[in-house]
């Protein structure tokens, strides 16, 4: 079933922020797939603000790469600023991507990008406002997949309660490797469930 974007009640608060152009979306060449038309789907978060995390190239790659296979999707999440934040929760507004406004929560694998230790708590805003459990541990299947990569992310330990995994090193291989596996569990009937996925990942050395 398609996922309805959440545009038009996010279009109504825009007036009330700055910059609220960094949540519109639709730049030169962003990618916007047909929900039904793929069977695995990325948000792919930088947690830091758009004009922060717009330049960076990591991000850009993989948002690339993973939208170039067929039956893939991926878009981007950034941070908000508190003040969109606020009237967020006010108005059950949750964590959206910026190119089809499309709820974090509804895809596969949130993907998240660290390039440094200060993104760490900007995950958990992002994470709250998506309404993902904070703890991986209370997570279902019925959650994305929250698997962490970048520069900061190397010594996942401080944040490791709140991920499910995390890739070491280049994230280009990586993420077609996941995807891949993410197809077969989910044609196989999602054997496992939740932890069949992240163990088989894990055997397979992918995360």
């Amino acid at each position: 079933m398609p996922v309805e974007s959440v545009y038009p009640e996010l279009e109504p608060l825009l007036p009330l922020v700055r910059k609220p152009v960094q949540y519109v979306g639709g730049e030169v060449n962003s990618t916007v797939k047909d929900w039904d038309a793929t069977d695995v789907r990325w948000a792919l978060l930088y947690p830091d603000a758009y004009e922060v995390g717009l330049p960076n190239q990591g991000i850009q790659i993989l948002y690339e790469v993973l939208n170039e296979q067929p039956g893939v999707l991926a878009e981007r999440t950034y941070s908000v600023w508190p003040d969109l934040e606020q009237l967020m929760r006010t108005h059950g507004v949750p964590q959206f991507t910026v190119d089809a406004h499309r709820p974090v929560t509804a895809f596969d694998v949130l993907g998240v990008s660290f390039a440094t230790e200060l993104g760490y708590t900007n995950l958990l805003t992002a994470l709250d406002l998506a309404k993902i459990p904070l703890f991986s541990s209370e997570r279902t299947p019925a959650h994305p997949l929250v698997i962490a990569g970048g520069h900061a992310a190397f010594n996942p330990e401080p944040i490791a309660g709140f991920l499910d995994a995390v890739v070491l090193g280049d994230g280009e291989r990586a993420v077609l490797a996941i995807t891949e596996r993410i197809r077969e569990w989910k044609r196989a009937g999602c054997p496992g469930g939740r932890d069949g996925l992240l163990l088989g990942l894990a055997e397979a050395g992918d995360v």
